[in-house]
């Protein structure tokens, strides 16, 4: 059964709302506090139909959409935070539980995307391994672009251990393999909160081939425009291919 907030703790979730984007270590705990509190006996029928669990749900929720935390756990900008669902502060549990909701759905669609995009991955994929350079041409590949393998090799190695340490764990169990329990898995395995917005951010969920632009602002994509001089672009998709297998393979080593 869901928790009714009283006259105080509605009027505190509401101040601590409108302040979500500069609170203190110790308001963050308790902004956290009240919505667990408020949500953990509201049950939708969107939190089966996601098939993960209510507390992970609850975490995700309050860490991307109400501390709006990016992948570092670091607030985004706030002008841009404070524009970003056009959301008032809730006073009362109904409307909390409506804005959790919302989420929810916007959750299922992203799935639905994502599921669809991996189809679409999968058979992009198994179409590009015809055209994927052989270990003995892929020096060849990587050095029309100034790259070599141990070169792309260190890189990687670099990268990884530059990465936030629940992101090195998503890349490093998921990326190139298939992790148990996909990454709802890993993220559960190693208590992950707001997995679905730190793999986003990180790259894992994304359309590389059709959405260009996008994976050039994830960080995997970043680092293979920015460190290696790659642009994300369908030209360049033989080399990039074959530095994800570099990097998936110096990932399952980290």
């Amino acid at each position: 059964m869901r928790e009714v907030l009283n006259a105080h703790e509605c009027s505190e979730l509401a101040s601590l709302w409108r302040r979500r984007h500069r609170l203190t270590g110790q308001e963050v705990g308790r902004i956290y506090a009240v919505v667990e509190k408020t949500l953990q006996g509201y049950c939708p029928p969107e939190v089966q139909a996601l098939g993960e669990a209510r507390e992970e749900l609850i975490a995700q929720f309050i860490f991307s959409k109400i501390l709006r935390l990016d992948s570092a756990g670091v607030a985004v900008d706030r002008v841009d935070a404070e524009a970003d669902d056009g959301h008032s502060a809730p006073s009362s549990s109904f409307a909390l539980c409506a804005y959790f909701r919302r989420y929810l759905i916007d959750c299922m669609r992203a799935s639905s995307y994502r599921r669809r995009v991996a189809l679409e991955e999968q058979a992009f994929e198994n179409q590009a391994e015809e055209c994927l350079p052989h270990s003995e041409s892929l020096e060849d590949c990587l050095a029309e672009h100034g790259l070599s393998p141990v070169k792309v090799s260190a890189a990687a190695r670099s990268f990884i251990q530059a990465l936030p340490a629940p992101e090195r764990t998503l890349l490093c169990e998921s990326f190139g393999r298939d992790a148990i329990g996909g990454l709802s898995g890993v993220a559960l395995r190693h208590a992950i909160a707001s997995y679905h917005y730190r793999a986003g951010r990180l790259g894992l969920v994304h359309k590389r081939q059709g959405l260009p632009g996008d994976f050039a602002k994830t960080m995997i994509g970043a680092w293979v425009q920015q460190e290696l001089g790659i642009s994300i672009a369908p030209d360049n998709m033989t080399a990039i291919l074959a530095i994800f297998k570099i990097l998936g393979a110096e990932a399952s080593y980290a």
